[in-house]
């Protein structure tokens, strides 16, 4: 018997030991990491914190969202956003920034004789915003979040929901905006304290992937103030909301005017401290990863239930969730919901086949290849690896998702399979809600 070419086992990653992460800890807490990519013309500044909802209670609820919003309106030394947009540019920056539901974050590219530039506006940015213009910068976030509701105020979103659902209880069903109630009572005074006890030096990690030497980021981010910024610990874990905080349904269907209906169906799984953490990334991989999957064959390609679904695993620290999810005209809803329901049913009654395992460990060894061709990513993976205390080795990784096993995939299943939660947002017509029902009852009686 012969072995083709293609399901051959990926070749180890040789380059990737040729990647020094380095790291150093300044005297204020802050971390300095760098990564070096000599290869490259550009670096990438990553800037990581602790924050969102998982780091937020029913009073601070949206703030770290706000504050992200609110450093770019001017800071000590740069009067208004227009001002901090040409200092970016000055040294070949493009700023940027995002809340998650347990990190924020803050980046540029920049030339490599523009790190301590780089370093001095985001130093700047994050230690001394003005807060000038809080009243307008409301008013934007305010238009973000109207993407969230209905003209009815009912809120529409499926992540949302989604995970009000899942993580009921818990601070990850806080969404990462918080609400139009809660934006109303956000005043300079109550950031100026969520800033003052959040944006410390223990709880940020800086790191530069690119051209770079390490002493030299070193040095120039003590000289550009980040080593200056207030020492503290990192934010405690936020408390469990007791607002907006209903018990779990199996179903939640949200009536709104819209042309198709998103369907979510969500499974609780451990976060990435957590053991089984490749065996659930694996299994979302096997369902849906690349054209060759499961659920682009067959819901797809084969039976054309719609034209864009799609599954994924999202892990955080402690908590994580595997999603099947789509969009679909509302007479389609109850045979989307089959096929989902289906793709688990299969994996706990057969496990996936030790080709399909291997095309995952591929794939998975490919988008690890990648990083070595994008500062930016490489950046955020070292610098958030480092926020959560976790390890970064690539290598180990790509390692421990070999060793997942056909078995490994199947008992996976099998759990998802208890505790399955449905979201519907569209006009789902009511027999087939009654048929998505049957489908998760279906599941759970799964032996």
């Amino acid at each position: 018997m012969t072995t083709s070419k293609s399901a051959s086992a990926p070749r180890p990653l040789d380059p990737l030991k040729h990647v020094a992460v380095e790291r150093t800890r300044l005297k204020n807490g802050v971390e300095v990491l760098t990564a070096a990519l000599p290869h490259h013309a550009r670096c990438h500044v990553f800037v990581q914190l602790r924050g969102g909802p998982v780091h937020e209670t029913d009073e601070t609820w949206g703030l770290s969202h706000v504050l992200e919003h609110m450093v770019f309106r001017g800071t000590k030394n740069h009067k208004d956003a227009r001002a901090v947009g040409l200092a970016a540019d000055d040294f070949g920056g493009d700023l940027g920034a995002a809340t998650y539901r347990d990190r924020v974050t803050f980046d540029t590219r920049c030339d490599p004789d523009g790190i301590a530039d780089a370093f001095e506006l985001l130093a700047d940015m994050l230690g001394s915003p003005r807060f000038e213009g809080l009243s307008t910068e409301l008013g934007i976030i305010e238009e973000e979040l109207a993407e969230l509701y209905d003209d009815d105020g009912q809120e529409i979103d499926v992540d949302n929901a989604s995970f009000r659902q899942v993580f009921a209880g818990h601070v990850l069903s806080r969404s990462i905006e918080g609400t139009p109630a809660g934006l109303r009572k956000v005043t300079k005074a109550r950031l100026d304290r969520f800033h003052t006890a959040t944006h410390v030096g223990g709880n940020l990690v800086v790191t530069v992937a690119g051209p770079v030497h390490h002493d030299a980021v070193v040095a120039a981010a003590k000289k550009a103030g980040l080593g200056r910024l207030p020492e503290g610990a990192p934010p405690a874990f936020g408390v469990p909301p007791t607002i907006h905080a209903p018990h779990a349904k199996d179903v939640v269907v949200i009536r709104t005017d819209d042309a198709q209906t998103s369907v979510r169906l969500s499974f609780a799984v451990g976060g990435f401290v957590d053991p089984t953490s490749a065996v659930t990334a694996v299994l979302a991989r096997v369902v849906d990863d690349g054209p060759a999957s499961r659920l682009q064959q067959e819901v797809i390609d084969r039976d054309g239930l719609a034209y864009t679904a799609w599954a994924m695993s999202d892990v955080y620290e402690h908590r994580g969730v595997v999603e099947l999810a789509g969009q679909v005209r509302h007479d389609r809803v109850a045979a989307l919901v089959e096929a989902f329901a289906e793709q688990i049913k299969r994996l706990a009654k057969a496990p996936p086949t030790q080709a399909e395992l291997l095309r995952v460990v591929r794939r998975a060894t490919r988008d690890a290849r990648d990083l070595l061709d994008e500062p930016a990513g490489l950046a955020e993976a070292v610098g958030k690896a480092a926020l959560f205390a976790q390890p970064f080795d690539l290598d180990e990784h790509l390692g421990r998702f070999a060793a997942v096993t056909r078995q490994d995939v199947a008992a996976m299943a099998r759990q998802l399979a208890q505790a399955p939660r449905l979201v519907l947002v569209g006009l789902p017509r009511k027999k087939d809600v009654a048929a998505a029902r049957e489908a998760l009852a279906g599941l759970r009686e799964l032996d």
